[in-house]
């Protein structure tokens, strides 16, 4: 018996491109912050040279938000050196953004997180896989893998609506971006299900032993005994053949006598019958199960777009 419930999914739809110098890349991002973006909602990828050449620490593009971006998590990654093990421990416990100089590579956004799940041994392939996961074609993450090591730095995010995807898929395509992607993501709604079986267990029993008990019994019988006796007595008459009454001989006179003879029958007195019983009943089962949900905002984007510029 089962008690099943059907796994949902929502879908929004990922924006990615690349982008092969520091101005465009300024504009595409600073376009997002204008909707509404910030930077835990951006992915950034480029290589640790790039980085290095187009965000030096202490200049004026390290102020731009991007820059910010680039640099926020370099001092943890330097410092921790270049082990992967280190590097996705580092990456687990700033969150968004870190440098990976065992790797070569900044990368910042939810994207950083998802390459913990890559395992220490293959931090290198997990962020094609990481990307992947993200919602990017396979052909496509290794395209940007490719362009990041030739000095590109990619960027992506989920987009918040159809419009926004629209805008912004033309506003990278227009905007020197390169391999400008638009897809769906799916976020899963996962939920529990609950299977009920049946088996079976021991509960108990009865346990039939038979034994052999000896009782005295007594029993009368009637015994026959022959005993032979001889009696001398005085007579007086003629022997009528002399011849005949002088000859020698023996006579033996045998005793009988009757003895009791026990023997024994076995015979069945009672019978003990053992049997089951099946009876059924219903058991309720009272649990719990997980469901998790996603909730879907829609954002202002006249009125936020009014308070950034207010600030």
């Amino acid at each position: 018996m089962a008690n099943s419930t059907a796994t949902t999914q929502k879908r929004s739809e990922v924006i990615t491109g690349m982008f092969k110098d520091r101005e465009s890349a300024e504009r595409a991002y600073a376009s997002l912050a204008e909707r509404g973006y910030s930077k835990d909602d951006i992915n950034v990828i480029m290589s640790d040279e790039t980085r290095n050449k187009y965000y030096p620490e202490g200049s004026d593009a390290a102020d731009t938000e991007l820059g910010s971006k680039a640099l926020e998590g370099a001092g943890t990654g330097s410092a921790i050196g270049g082990t992967t093990g280190a590097i996705l421990g580092a990456i687990a416990a700033i969150g968004t953004s870190v440098a990976l100089p065992g790797l070569g590579l900044l990368v910042a956004g939810p994207l950083a997180g998802a390459l913990v799940g890559a395992g220490a041994g293959g931090a290198a392939g997990g962020l094609i896989g990481a990307m992947v996961g993200s919602g990017i074609p396979e052909d496509r993450a290794k395209e940007y893998e490719a362009g990041v090591k030739d000095g590109g730095i990619v960027m992506g995010f989920n987009a918040r609506s159809e419009e926004d995807a629209e805008y912004f898929e033309r506003d990278w395509n227009s905007n020197k971006g390169e391999g400008v992607y638009r897809g769906q993501t799916t976020i899963p709604v996962v939920e529990e299900e609950l299977k009920v079986g049946v088996r079976e267990v021991e509960r108990g029993g009865v346990r039939v032993e038979s034994r052999v008990e000896e009782k005295p019994v007594t029993e009368q019988v009637q015994l026959r005994e022959e005993r032979v006796h001889v009696e001398r007595r005085p007579v007086d008459r003629p022997v009528a053949n002399a011849d005949a009454a002088f000859r020698e001989g023996t006579l033996e006179v045998t005793e009988r006598a009757e003895e009791a003879v026990v023997s024994k029958t076995a015979r069945v007195v009672e019978e003990v019958v053992v049997g089951k019983q099946v009876e059924e009943h219903t058991e309720t089962i009272n649990d719990t199960v997980r469901r998790t949900d996603v909730d879907v905002q829609e954002v202002n984007l006249k009125d936020t777009t009014r308070t950034d510029r207010e600030r």
